[in-house]
């Protein structure tokens, strides 16, 4: 199997064929006994395969690990690569043109076992050693894989990481993290009535819905804030709420939520059925929680 280690390899047929007897979830600990290898490093190598899109796992008390169709795939034809859908890999914060297409964790039984292998297209001296840098989400595993730079090798297209974070979005519907009550606010209320509710409510912003709750915009304690330093105490909502929303529909994905606040630079969404009401707010802190890890990343 070309572009995989000889480990990721053994795993992988090692779990393919405990499937291929029990048709059920494996546990790691099932393959570890098999090959007579440390289960903490077949996680670990179980996770340079899921980035690959070769493995699935599900957790939990009932979960463990299955491969997929791609891994029967690659199997049948070895000379299939396992390659990532070119991922782009960021600096800090910053997207660079350097794009990802494999990856490659390292064992874990020697010095290196926390770091890994990127097999990118680009230039490379645009990277140097110390850099932090990110990847992710990836196809299938949808992982996220944080890390330091600790070499760049042009010539080979290689960058070795000392990996920080590795954490796994999971698939979540946004109606699922949103908080179950809603609070709106009328465009003629007064931006002191409103600061009373969004402190009794404990609570940073709110839509602003007009006849037939049509969303007119959003107002938060920021925009009320500026609002008093400007001396207009008496101003209405309308006065300083944000007419453009961002909104998202109740059944998108996590992710995309992530993605709609990075890309325009917010910190919550209106959330919204399919007739196009407003059911709530989902915001960075919704996410946080559901997340566990996910501090930082994405700046959020």
């Amino acid at each position: 199997m070309q572009n995989l280690s000889s480990t990721q390899r053994e795993i992988l047929l090692a779990l393919v064929e405990l499937y291929n007897k029990g048709k059920k979830m494996i546990k790691s600990k099932e393959v570890a006994d098999m090959i007579s290898k440390d289960e903490g490093t077949v996680r670990n190598i179980i996770l340079s395969l899921k980035v690959l899109g070769l493995v699935e796992s599900k957790p939990g008390p009932n979960g463990g690990y299955l491969p997929t169709l791609k891994a029967y795939e690659f199997i049948k034809n070895p000379t299939i690569s396992p390659i990532l859908d070119k991922l782009s890999l960021y600096r800090g914060n910053i997207e660079t043109d350097i794009k990802v297409e494999n990856v490659e964790l390292m064992d874990v039984t020697n010095p290196s076992g926390n770091k890994v292998i990127l097999k990118v297209t680009g230039d490379l001296r645009k990277i140097r050693s110390g850099d932090l840098v990110r990847l992710g989400p990836t196809p299938y595993s949808r992982l996220v894989i944080e890390g330091i730079v600790l070499n760049a090798d042009d010539n080979r297209k290689e960058i070795l990481i000392d990996v920080k974070r590795m954490i796994s979005i999971p698939k979540e519907k946004v109606r699922n993290i949103i908080g179950k009550k809603l609070i709106s606010l009328k465009p003629d209320m007064t931006l002191k009535d409103a600061a009373v509710i969004l402190y009794k409510e404990g609570i940073r912003g709110a839509p602003v819905l007009g006849d037939g709750e049509k969303i007119l915009g959003i107002i938060t304690t920021a925009d009320i804030i500026k609002a008093f330093f400007e001396g207009n105490y008496t101003s209405k909502v309308s006065d300083y709420m944000k007419t453009d929303v961002i909104s998202i529909r109740d059944d998108e994905d996590v992710l995309e939520a992530i993605r709609k606040m990075i890309i325009y630079n917010v910190g919550r969404l209106l959330v919204v059925d399919i007739g196009q009401r407003v059911i709530g707010i989902v915001t960075r802190t919704d996410i946080l929680k559901s997340i566990a890890g996910l501090e930082g990343l994405w700046g959020i």
